[in-house]
């Protein structure tokens, strides 16, 4: 007797001849689809088959009363298990039980429909395990990962749904990674923090600094000079500079204003512009003062802060000038103006609170980056407040890596298309620049950056980059 034939005796056996109690539901052809006992009500009542058009059999089941009740089978096309279960009144509570090639890949244990007791699913090669803990439906207890053949295990701690406490990663008999949780928040990667805010605290910073004032209605550019204001408070709010004091002077607007002015009429952004044929003397030296002392860019004001952050194109990588100004601790207020797509803003002042506690201003900085604040091919920046900077770029080394979900490098460290360092001015002190090719810009990647600033004797930076959802768009 084939294998078919034999499930399909098996599960006639255990109802017995078809009477006034046994239901029967037939595919299409005719052949028998459902056999099941019910009682006085009608509800199903006992022993359950449903076969396959071929005849095997493809679930057993048991009910009480119109609800499953006791054991639970899944049977594969030659009769071999793929899932066994437990039921009581309708519910999971038990064992439940997968099956692949014969071998276990699942096994959990339910109470009352969720989750309760140890879990344990496998790959049918064997090739990954995890071991875990569910109290009412949630992860708790000890937690275990491994990939026997590379000699890969992860070790963890969940409290009620969330990782909290140690961790550490071993290869082999070598612990390689150790982190500490706290409450589902990564708190502690190898001795460092990797973010200095947790994400709900930068979201209600940067929600704050998106605030936009209100317009001045004696001003015709008013909604542009604030819009461009909010977004210059963002960037600062992001890498830890201070912002909510920063304020418009409405002296430099005017001479910003000036500046536009003049580099409108010349058609070209000038710093130390000539005075335009026909242009009013006394407008022009205002706009001299202007153009010397801002930022300047040809694309609107309102997007003008975006533009100056990323720096990165030929003619201001080798500096990043516009983005370190931008990003000047000492910054207490500024002035925004323009004329047409032609934008200036004041740059140079050191009102501020300055450099208190302050090492370096790094961008992208650590932790958590929203996507509209970070571009694929802007440059990175490190501007040294204190400490020794290296003397060329050949004392600087960079590595910038994928991480994986175990917070553990991804491939090899991505190649650079620019490392150097810029000395002195532009707001600050030394500033090291350098860029990664290949650089992923998406929600939940993360990257590890390590930086020596002496020729690989020691790492003067080593942080983490995550870039996470932005918000709607300013």
């Amino acid at each position: 007797m084939n294998t078919a034939l034999l499930s399909l005796a098996l599960a006639l056996s255990m109802i017995g001849p078809q009477d006034e109690g046994v239901v029967e539901t037939r595919w299409p052809g005719g052949g028998l689809r459902e056999r099941y006992e019910v009682d006085e009500a009608g509800a199903k009542h006992g022993e359950f088959v449903q076969f396959r058009e071929d005849g095997s059999v493809a679930v057993t089941a048991r009910y009480r009363g119109g609800k499953r009740q006791g054991r639970y089978a899944e049977l594969g096309e030659e009769g071999e298990l793929l899932l066994e279960a437990m039921y009581e009144r309708g519910e999971r509570s038990g064992y439940w039980r997968t099956y692949e090639d014969g071998v276990r890949t699942l096994s959990a244990t339910y109470r009352k429909g969720v989750l309760d007791g140890r879990w344990e699913r496998e790959e049918v090669d064997r090739s990954h395990r995890v071991k875990a803990t569910y109290r009412r439906g949630v992860l708790d207890g000890r937690f275990t990962e491994s990939r026997p053949e590379e000699r890969w295990e992860r070790s963890a701690t969940y409290k009620k749904g969330e990782l909290d406490g140690a961790a550490k990663i071993k290869v082999g008999n070598k612990v390689v990674s150790r982190r500490k949780w706290e409450r589902g928040f990564l708190a502690q990667l190898d001795g460092r923090t990797p973010y200095p805010r947790r994400l709900n605290v930068l979201t209600e910073e940067l929600a704050a600094a998106r605030a936009v004032a209100s317009d001045d209605p004696q001003d015709p550019i008013s909604g542009d000079r604030q819009h461009a204001l909010m977004r210059l408070k963002v960037y600062r709010a992001l890498c830890g500079l201070h912002w909510r004091t920063i304020t418009l002077d409405e002296k430099w607007n005017d001479l910003c204003d000036a500046a536009s002015e003049v580099c409108q009429a010349n058609g070209e952004l000038d710093h130390t512009p000539e005075q335009p044929d026909g242009f009013d003397e006394g407008r022009y030296r205002q706009g001299y003062e202007g153009a010397s002392h801002s930022n300047l860019a040809n694309g609107g004001l309102a997007r003008s802060v975006d533009m100056y952050m990323d720096d990165s194109d030929p003619s201001n990588i080798d500096r990043v000038g516009h983005r370190r100004w931008c990003l000047n601790p000492a910054m207490g207020k500024t002035g925004f103006g323009a004329a047409g797509s032609w934008a200036a803003m004041w740059s140079m002042d050191g009102s501020g609170p300055g450099t208190k506690d302050l090492d370096a201003v790094l961008y992208p900085p650590p932790g958590y980056l929203p996507l509209d604040l970070f571009g694929p091919r802007h440059a990175w920046s490190i501007q040294l407040v204190r400490g020794k900077a290296p003397a060329t770029k050949e004392d600087i080394e960079v590595e910038v890596v994928r991480l994986n979900e175990y917070y553990q490098p991804r491939g090899e460290p991505l190649e650079l298309d620019w490392k150097d360092i810029n000395h002195g001015g532009y707001g600050g002190g030394p500033c090291v620049i350098f860029r990664p090719v290949d650089l992923q810009v998406r929600p939940g990647l993360r990257y590890g950056v390590k930086v020596s600033l002496d020729g690989g004797k020691s790492l003067a930076f080593d942080y983490l980059v995550e870039f996470v959802e932005a918000p709607g768009r300013d």
